[in-house]
């Protein structure tokens, strides 16, 4: 056998097999499922991505990280996010919707004193970023859901999502804001993409604070990635207090 073929991935059967010990039927028929529709996003929206939590759950863990973190433009993004982030001197972070941690890694770096906290309602992605995070003091993590964070009326400082609000219908995404404004003391910050696709519903988050009376400290795309990648990227902050 030549070096070429021991550098060869396992055979799809064999990557199914190993899949099915280490998460499960459940998590195979997912897989499966992602990879198959993926020439009918409007059917992958209805079968696939009813249920966000659920979707989540099964897709969150290893390949997920391997996934994410294989992308360089995903990393470049999170490094953009996190000095903006930290430009604003916020005295403590939330992220709703934190994921395996990627981003408080980011912005434990850049403002290694204020306290971080991470929401999250899927457990695969919790139990990831615990380890992600291991050896970073002062970041908690927490299971929960964005429309009902777990935490009193003005305690932190800065509350952020990052693609998370384009996942969730419609009112369900306002909850969310709604929730980040309760929790927040100074800002609420959002990266969000604007184009639908079967997992995307796509908002205008500068727009709905517009509207709400709420004045944006700053709004624009964030300047990572491709050009199809800047387009349908939105970066906002809003300040509280503010009219």
């Amino acid at each position: 056998m030549n070096r070429t073929e021991l550098e060869l991935p396992p055979l799809l059967p064999l990557r199914a097999v190993d899949a099915w010990r280490r998460r499960g039927a459940r998590y195979v028929w997912h897989k499966a499922l992602r990879r198959g529709l993926r020439r009918w996003p409007s059917c992958k929206r209805r079968i696939l991505y009813r249920n966000p939590r659920l979707y989540w759950t099964l897709r969150g863990g290893d390949d997920y990280f391997r996934e994410q973190e294989g992308q360089p433009a995903r990393s470049e993004r999170a490094e953009w996010l996190a000095d903006r982030v930290a430009s604003y001197r916020p005295a403590s972070v939330l992220e709703i919707g934190c994921g395996y941690g990627k981003q408080l890694r980011a912005i434990r770096q850049r403002l290694p004193e204020a306290p971080l906290f991470g929401l999250d309602f899927s457990p695969t992605q919790l139990a990831y970023a615990s380890g992600f995070l291991g050896g970073m003091d002062g970041i908690s993590l927490m299971l929960g859901d964005g429309q009902r964070v777990p935490l009193p009326d003005d305690s932190v400082d800065l509350v952020m999502t990052s693609a998370v609000i384009l996942h969730n219908a419609p009112e369900i995404a306002e909850q969310i804001r709604r929730e980040a404004i309760r929790v927040a003391r100074r800002w609420v910050v959002h990266n969000e993409d604007t184009d639908v696709t079967y997992n995307r519903f796509g908002y205008d988050s500068a727009a709905w604070y517009r509207a709400s009376g709420i004045r944006l400290a700053e709004v624009g795309s964030i300047p990572v990635g491709s050009r199809d990648e800047v387009a349908r990227s939105q970066f906002c902050v809003a300040e509280l207090g503010a009219s």
